[in-house]
């Protein structure tokens, strides 16, 4: 739930998540700042919103109610909380300065008992990679999947850091993407560099209790890996009578504007373009499948193409979903968006997912 109509102690909310389990809320998420969707705030008025937010807690928890401070650090963020225990419920101030620069304000409710015993602890996974084969779900369609808990990640881009938080918490573990997008340096308008998350979870696999793998990329990375592309979309266009490509036209002041280029291009013909990639298409696929059998869901990085009409947007981007199943029957991949109610199931046909695919990376709990 978003919206600045909700309160709590009186304080104006930026977001609201609730935890479910056996139909019942099992933990609350509630941010109060949080710079993705608030801006940036000065160190001074960061601090003073803290001490009112911790102030209104010691009140509601009872004066003589001492709080667990707790600490964590990661990479140069450093992570805090606070921690008071009730009869009603265990309730956990979050937050985090990263470089004199303000990142979050969180307070998380659990059942009394229930909240993790500290901080270190709360962001690593629980879950054995063994009990994770019986998540999946066989549907007499041929579908296989798993269902990952959902986040939205609203208006700003925070695609990545909403990717793994939930992946993370299906594997048990209460971090969330406001921590995700700290450690990666996330922008709220350009998103998160898909390189420093990869060097964010490598560089942090033991305190989140993950094994990192890439298993694709996309090599586009240099202007003769682009020649190159564009002389097989030119063959291919040629075959299709659609309009050729010249890099030229996409060259102003020394700078080469990329997006443009992709947006001017005919999917179709791109798609055919990445056809040829066989034994990588084959690869892609059988990884798939192999880690959805295990009930392991991937990061999966795609270009987005207006045409395909797989998102709303009317511009080429980038974008972070996650691989949730497959199909053989029907010969399509099962995916879901970081965007709320309604995009935690969704169908791609394998040939469309691979010809958007940009990256696949798969993450897993160390515990076997």
């Amino acid at each position: 739930m978003k919206g600045q109509s909700l309160t709590l102690f009186g304080l104006k909310t930026k977001e609201v998540i609730f935890d479910l389990k056996d139909g019942k809320i099992s933990a609350l998420n509630v941010s109060i700042y949080n710079r993705g969707d608030a801006g940036v705030m000065s160190e001074r008025a960061f601090k003073k919103q803290l001490d009112d937010v911790q102030d209104k807690i010691q009140q509601f928890a009872g004066t003589k109610n001492r709080p667990q401070s707790q600490r964590a650090t990661m990479d140069d963020s450093k992570l805090r909380s606070m921690l008071w225990r009730t009869n009603d419920s265990d309730i956990v101030l979050k937050w985090s300065i990263s470089k004199d620069l303000p990142e979050y304000i969180n307070i998380d409710f659990y059942r009394p008992g229930e909240s993790p015993k500290d901080l270190k602890s709360g962001i690593k996974t629980t879950v054995a990679s063994s009990a994770l084969p019986s998540l999946v779900k066989h549907e007499s369609d041929g579908s296989n999947y798993m269902l990952i808990p959902m986040v939205d990640q609203g208006a700003k881009g925070y695609c990545v850091a909403a990717t793994v938080e939930r992946i993370l918490r299906y594997y048990g573990s209460n971090i969330d993407q406001h921590v995700i997008a700290t450690l990666a340096k996330s922008d709220a308008q350009k998103g998160t560099n898909i390189n420093k998350i990869i060097d964010v979870l490598e560089s942090n696999s033991g305190k989140l209790g993950i094994r990192f793998k890439p298993l694709y990329r996309y090599e586009l990375d240099n202007y003769d890996d682009l020649k190159k592309m564009i002389k097989y979309y030119n063959a291919a266009a040629r075959r299709e009578k659609a309009d050729k490509i010249d890099l030229d036209d996409y060259i102003s002041n020394r700078r080469f504007d990329f997006g443009r280029m992709m947006k001017s291009m005919n999917f179709k013909v791109f798609k055919e373009v990445r056809a040829r990639e066989t034994r990588d298409n084959k690869l892609f696929l059988e990884e798939i499948k192999k880690s959805i059998d295990n009930g392991i869901p991937l990061c999966w990085s795609t270009f987005i193409f207006p045409s395909l009409k797989d998102t709303s947007s009317n511009e080429f981007g980038m974008h972070m979903r996650i691989i949730t199943g497959y199909n053989s029957k029907t010969g399509e991949i099962i995916f879901s968006d970081s965007w709320g109610a309604g995009h935690e199931k969704k169908t791609l046909k394998d040939s469309d997912a691979w010809a958007i695919t940009v990256n696949l990376v798969s993450l897993e709990p160390r515990r076997r």
